[in-house]
């Protein structure tokens, strides 16, 4: 990519440099040598002085004479010395407080331009902004460079950002400035666009080429692209004003899903700054364990017993009030407070779980974000082992998108879990994009019929014919079947008819704190004989 020209204003240090002693000193000597020859020219003062020595012979005054001769040109010759060591110095200090320069303006790993020059260079390029010449700032984000970075290392990490760099580089057109303003965020400045069709062409040029696998030390990754993409002036004409919104243009991008682009709308600030405050107080909550887990019961629909419980996180906040789950959870994955949340979240459970009935399963969701770490196998047998939970009793719930996006860590990490009896089940099933083969492949336990389609059972044939159908595969594949969101007797006479093994809703009961579980137990039936 071009830089725009650089102006040269400002260097501390010119080709000669008056302030400086030894320039002083050089001028001095050099311009006394001068004036003593244009003074000896002039008044022919060479014979004068000659005759002088003659006549005073007796002083010495030839002697004299010839000294201060010497002299003179010896004085010359380390003035013009000093000169030339002078000029070497300046030279060299010229060169390094370019480099210095360079330095200061440019990010040392990837050789672009950083924040500080992409912010000079933006107020230079708002001065000109007007309707007819609009100027366009892209906010890009590279998703999955986190996971990245911490499974395969920072040198790793280092080399995708700078492929990322590389890649971008050679999209971007002549005029446009291309930045990395911290770890992996990077923007590009377009000086002047025709339409809006120019940030938009580019931006998904981009999201195309960051589509492609990256290969880096025997490392094959790939990686998405958000961006958020704000116009001058309408979005703005004062550069922090115009970067602040294509931040929180950004942000509706990366809530969209990978590689997403996003311009920039007036009631996107009113949707951010409810979003900062959810995330600001989301670290808080999870530093102080304040979100908890409650508990929905898992039915066996031979006899409407008991056998289990889903964990569900709940956050109650004294600014916010009730957060819920959609809202939260997609801003820890954002923000990868994710891991720490869910880990938190399933040491309770476990404790908890460890109080009821041993029959009893425990159900815990990890998000389509946390499979695609390597360690979360890892984790999680960590802290059944340091709960004492029976890992039998545990059943682990996963998405379809969670499979489609990350098969190979996926498969792994559910390996890991099913080689001590973890079981895994399927949630919101018929909802994603998996195939029969993928079903197979990864050896589930359960599958789960999505609430969409239990709720219309009553209504809709289509949702009939759907929920048979998957009954019909599970019973083909040996599987157990969970219907979720039973909220009614018509529903569950449906599911109890077609060969459905449980049920969960709000018919049986809604998510309670584990303290409201013995009174559940107490109205409800399980097999008692377990506790």
């Amino acid at each position: 990519m071009k830089l725009p020209p650089q102006p040269s204003r400002g260097l501390a240090i010119t080709w000669f440099d008056w302030r400086r002693p030894e320039a002083r000193d050089a001028v001095v000597l050099v311009t006394a040598a001068v004036l003593a020859y244009v003074v000896a020219h002039i008044y022919d003062l060479a014979p004068k002085l000659f005759q002088l020595g003659i006549d005073y012979a007796e002083w010495e005054l030839d002697d004299a004479i010839f000294v201060v001769f010497v002299m003179s040109i010896g004085m010359m010759i380390y003035a013009f010395r000093r000169y030339r060591d002078l000029s070497r110095e300046i030279k060299s200090r010229i060169g390094a407080e370019l480099e210095a320069r360079k330095l200061a303006r440019h990010d040392p790993l990837t050789g672009l331009p950083n924040r500080r020059f992409f912010e000079e260079r933006l107020e230079e390029y708002l001065g000109t902004a007007s309707a007819t010449h609009q100027v366009a700032v892209l906010m890009m984000d590279l998703d999955g460079f986190k996971v990245v970075n911490d499974t395969h290392g920072h040198a790793v990490g280092d080399k995708a950002l700078n492929e990322f760099a590389r890649r971008v580089s050679v999209i971007v057109r002549a005029d446009a400035f291309l930045a990395r303003i911290g770890g992996d965020e990077f923007t590009i400045v377009m000086p002047k666009i025709d339409t809006l069709d120019d940030p938009t062409n580019l931006a998904r040029r981009i999201a195309a080429a960051v589509a492609e696998p990256f290969v880096v030390e025997h490392v094959t990754a790939e990686f998405g692209v958000g961006i958020g993409i704000a116009i001058a002036p309408n979005d703005g004409v004062h550069a922090d004003e115009l970067v602040r919104r294509a931040d929180r243009a950004l942000y509706r991008a990366k809530a969209a899903g990978r590689s997403s682009v996003r311009f920039f709308e007036r009631e996107m600030d009113t949707h951010v700054e409810r979003r900062i405050q959810i995330e600001q107080a989301l670290r808080c909550a999870i530093a102080s364990n304040g979100i908890v887990p409650h508990y929905q019961p898992l039915v066996s629909l031979d006899g409407n017993r008991i056998i289990g419980f889903e964990a569900l996180a709940r956050w109650e906040n004294a600014d916010l009030g009730f957060v819920p789950p959609d809202v939260f959870i997609p801003i820890a994955e954002e923000t990868h407070l994710i891991n720490g949340l869910s880990d938190q979240l399933f040491r309770r459970a476990c404790l908890d779980a460890n109080t009821w009935p041993t029959t009893f399963v425990l159900a815990f969701n990890v998000s389509p974000v946390q499979l695609r770490d390597p360690t979360l196998g890892l984790r999680l047998l960590s802290i059944l082992a340091q709960t004492g939970f029976n890992p039998r009793r545990l059943e682990i719930e996963i998405t379809e998108s969670a499979l489609v996006e990350n098969i190979e860590v996926a498969q792994t990490v559910i390996d890991q879990l099913r080689q001590v009896g973890v079981r895994i089940a399927l949630d919101d099933f018929g909802t994603g994009y998996s195939t029969l083969s993928q079903l197979l492949s990864f050896h589930l336990d359960k599958i789960k019929i999505d609430r969409s389609f239990v709720s219309r059972l009553e209504q809709s044939e289509e949702s009939q014919v759907i929920v048979r159908a998957i009954l019909g595969l599970a019973k083909g594949f040996g599987l157990t079947t969970t219907a979720e969101g039973v909220e009614d007797a018509g529903q569950l006479a449906y599911l109890q008819a077609n060969g459905c093994t449980e049920g969960q809703g709000y018919l049986f009961s809604k998510a309670i704190p584990a303290a409201d579980i013995p009174a559940l137990l107490n109205r409800l039936p399980y097999d008692a004989a377990a506790a």
